[in-house]
């Protein structure tokens, strides 16, 4: 007896899995050999109650290398836009500098001339007094006083507080009518001084030049990457910016696309549970996921392991996450995400074995098992960390022969092969480049585990006449 795909999730549980979203191409099952396929802002909410992602791994599995993939392959559709919070990198750029340099697109480093200035009239008013009081609070390494608070939010209205100089300037300036029958002048200049001291650090000295000023960017681009490699991460400047930068895409990012304006938006937060331990970040983020359905926003947050999730932060961020990615991790970790998501035990058996490029998806109630499908553009432009790759003796294009070698299980029985009809699908539609990927994948898959003179790989040789044929290019 034959069954279809979607039958098969009944008869094999845990084996085949029907797609959940007919998102952006990411490459093939290897429980059924069908095409996977995610966005999360494409599928409905019955089956992702939230847009948010967890990507888990350890070094080497390519977690930054799939969302990559998946950021080069959604950006290529209509009404699509990133942005990408970089804090990885090695020799003097981020991780995602190459992706940068093939599109076109400057990443925002500070230090090089970069401002974004957190009193920009673009932020809310009641979020600027919030972000200038959270860099206070940072700088002086403890909260204001109330009086200190006070004056802060009288010097907020004061005409020359338009950046932080000019604010520090209006809030040693304040008369006691600022805050009529509380203070004298003299309280209020004490409490003047206490701002001033809590903020010079952003002026003078840890982020000087990148906060002080008119912004100079527009976060218009459909990929925005901020690269935070430069930065110091034991100083207060890499706190700081994360909380301005933070509020910038809440602010002004999405307010100048989003669901309103017919934009799907991500944002893609390397080094997660780094950046989670900045308060202003991790509430930053916990908004973003809970109102993400409202705004057409994915949220993907990229970290090594669900045990480094120590802070409340962290954990809200996986519970919130509807869909989550496990590549290679070890059998510790696979464990605790059993006991944490619910994984079957083929899943968590197979998570300390998965190759280069593997993974587990948990996308909702569906699991499956997927190789990412990586073209030559992306492997020269994803596969970004040369020094590790050295350190462990592997080349990329080692690390593909590696990842697209056969998998251990047989495809479940009974299930048809679709992959020829998905290949030509795809080419009937005029997606002549996906045809050809999806038909080299199957191919390749059919040499290492039939032979090259077997006849699932001469049926591949009828499917390539039939693609030619399509594409009106018979070479």
């Amino acid at each position: 007896m034959l069954t279809t795909t979607r039958q098969a999730i009944g008869l094999f549980p845990g084996y085949a899995c029907q797609p959940v979203t007919d998102g952006a191409l990411i490459g093939a099952s290897l429980l059924d050999g069908s095409p996977f396929r995610f966005t999360a802002v494409d599928c409905d909410q019955e089956i992702l109650p939230s847009t948010g992602v967890a990507v888990l791994g350890t070094l080497g599995g390519g977690k930054s290398t799939n969302s990559k993939v998946l950021t080069l392959r959604d950006l290529a559709r209509q009404g699509r836009r990133y942005a990408v919070l970089d804090a990885k990198g090695e020799n003097g750029v981020g991780e995602w500098d190459s992706i940068a340099s093939a599109l076109g697109v400057k990443p925002v480093r500070f230090g090089e001339g970069v401002c974004m200035n957190p009193l920009d009239e673009r932020i809310p008013p009641l979020h600027r007094v919030q972000l200038v009081a959270a860099l206070a609070e940072l700088g002086g390494q403890q909260p204001l006083s109330s009086g200190a608070r006070m004056a802060l939010d009288a010097a907020m209205d004061a005409p020359q507080s338009t950046t932080l100089s000019g604010l520090m300037n209006a809030v040693t300036s304040l008369s006691h009518d600022a805050i009529p029958g509380r203070f004298t002048d003299e309280q209020l200049l004490g409490f003047g001084q206490e701002v001033v001291k809590a903020l010079s650090p952003f002026v003078q000295s840890a982020t000087r030049g990148m906060l002080d000023g008119p912004t100079t960017l527009s976060l218009d681009e459909r990929l925005t990457i901020f690269d935070f490699s430069r930065i110091d991460r034991t100083s207060i400047a890499l706190p700081a910016l994360m909380a301005v930068v933070g509020v910038f895409l809440e602010s002004v990012w999405l307010a100048q696309g989003g669901a309103a304006y017919g934009m799907h938006s991500t944002l893609i937060v390397e080094e997660a549970w780094q950046i989670l331990k900045h308060p202003a970040t991790a509430a930053l983020l916990q908004r973003m996921m809970k109102y993400s359905r409202r705004e057409a926003l994915s949220v993907i947050s990229i970290a090594h392991s669900a045990k480094d999730a120590t802070s409340e932060e962290a954990k809200d961020l996986l519970r919130l996450a509807s869909t989550r990615i496990f590549h290679q991790m070890d059998p510790e970790d696979a464990e605790l995400c059993r006991s944490m998501f619910g994984l079957p035990d083929w899943a968590v058996q197979q998570i300390p074995l998965l190759g280069r490029g593997q993974a587990i998806w948990q996308t909702g109630r569906h699991i499956n098992l997927v190789q990412t499908l990586v073209t030559d553009f992306e492997r020269k432009h994803c596969y970004t960390s040369k020094r590790r790759d050295a350190a462990q003796g592997l080349a990329a294009e080692d690390e593909v022969e590696q990842a697209s070698g056969e998998w251990a299980w047989p495809m479940p029985p009974n299930v048809i092969d679709n992959r020829h009809d998905e290949a030509l699908q795809a080419a009937r539609e005029g997606r002549h480049s996906e045809a050809s990927a999806l038909a080299a994948l199957g191919e390749s898959q059919d040499i290492k585990a039939h032979g090259m003179g077997s006849d699932q790989v001469a049926q591949w040789r009828q499917t390539w006449t039939q693609l030619a044929d399509l594409s009106k290019r018979p070479a």
